[in-house]
């Protein structure tokens, strides 16, 4: 039974550390890649127990000896592409207009008494009577210029993977 719990233990610190971690159990002098490159080390069977218990040693003694890679999970965020859509201008890598009239949405309301506003404003669309053509920038929202978070690109580097993909 205490058997079982040391070879548990050894389990455990090869997982966490690696094979080196268990050279401290070793005596000095002791090669560790030769103990390590067989895989089935031969067991002895204490006096007075069956053959099926040791067969449970060297089963377990077996598999203290095996590394544990960690394995890699695709991000959830960007779902492995390593980007992401920029917020900053919605994916399209332009950075919205900057016309005084329109708000930059190449569109105003023109209310009952003939004003125009701009769509930013929310109480105008409910008096608005009619949506036009923004006459002071043609209706293009006045310049566009590239997004300066992503680029022009569109999209950036995911923060929750660091780009490659993976957590």
């Amino acid at each position: 039974m205490k058997t079982k719990y040391l070879v548990g233990l050894l389990v455990l610190i090869v997982a966490i550390g690696g094979a080196t971690a268990c050279s401290f159990l070793l005596p000095q002098g002791t090669d560790t890649s030769a103990a390590q490159s067989n895989p089935t080390p031969a067991v002895t069977a204490p006096a007075g127990n069956d053959s099926s218990n040791s067969q449970e040693q060297t089963q377990e003694e077996s598999s203290a000896k095996k590394t544990v890679q960690a394995q890699k999970v695709t991000c959830t965020k960007c779902g492995g592409s390593g980007v992401i859509k920029c917020s900053s201008c919605s994916g399209t890598g332009l950075q919205k207009g900057s016309c005084a009239s329109c708000g930059g949405d190449g569109k105003v309301y023109v209310d009952a008494n003939g004003a125009t506003h701009p769509n930013v404003v929310q109480l105008v669309a409910v008096l608005a009577c009619h949506e036009e053509t923004c006459s002071a920038c043609g209706g293009n929202g006045g310049s566009t210029t590239a997004c300066s978070k992503c680029g022009g690109d569109g999209k950036v580097t995911c923060p929750s993977c660091g780009g490659d993909g993976y957590t």
